[in-house]
């Protein structure tokens, strides 16, 4: 048996590209680090990744949303909208995650000069309660009472 047949023989294809490899492992499936991670759908890494894409993205629709609903509506209604909208904190995860987003919170200045959900809602809790809106929901959560300027 010459030294070609002998490596042919350990030769391998890789489950996700079929690109031939010669494995270093017996088990080994994948060429490269990076088939192997786009290959492992259905391990957890794999599933991790699409789950976490596709909670990213709702997270950031639903921010649109919410903030759609505020800038909706007629500039002297929009106080009692985001008071509604933060009545939810309490019972309501996602809209926790959205408000207290450090990325949505530090965005930069928008020309139109409308702030995104989360800015919107921490003048809001800083004008009104005078914390910002991580502070808010956390007192919130705790059942803490908050102090403020009451809107009627």
């Amino acid at each position: 048996m010459n030294i070609v047949t002998s490596l042919q023989g350990n030769l391998k294809a890789c489950t996700r590209c079929s690109h031939t490899f010669e494995p270093r492992r017996s088990d080994q499936k994948y060429c490269s680090v990076k088939c192997k991670k786009a290959g492992s759908k259905n391990s957890t890494r794999g599933a991790r990744a699409v789950e976490n894409k596709v909670r990213s993205r709702t997270h950031y629709i639903r921010a649109m949303d919410l903030e759609r609903m505020v800038y909706s509506v007629a500039p002297s209604e929009r106080l009692g909208v985001m008071q509604q909208i933060l009545t939810y904190i309490c019972v309501d995860a996602g809209l926790r995650n959205i408000l207290c987003d450090l990325r949505l919170l530090r965005e930069p200045p928008r020309m139109s000069g409308r702030k995104n959900i989360a800015q919107a809602a921490s003048s809001y809790t800083r004008k009104f309660y005078g914390l910002s809106i991580q502070t808010y929901v956390r007192r919130v959560q705790a059942g803490n009472e908050i102090e403020g300027i009451a809107i009627t």
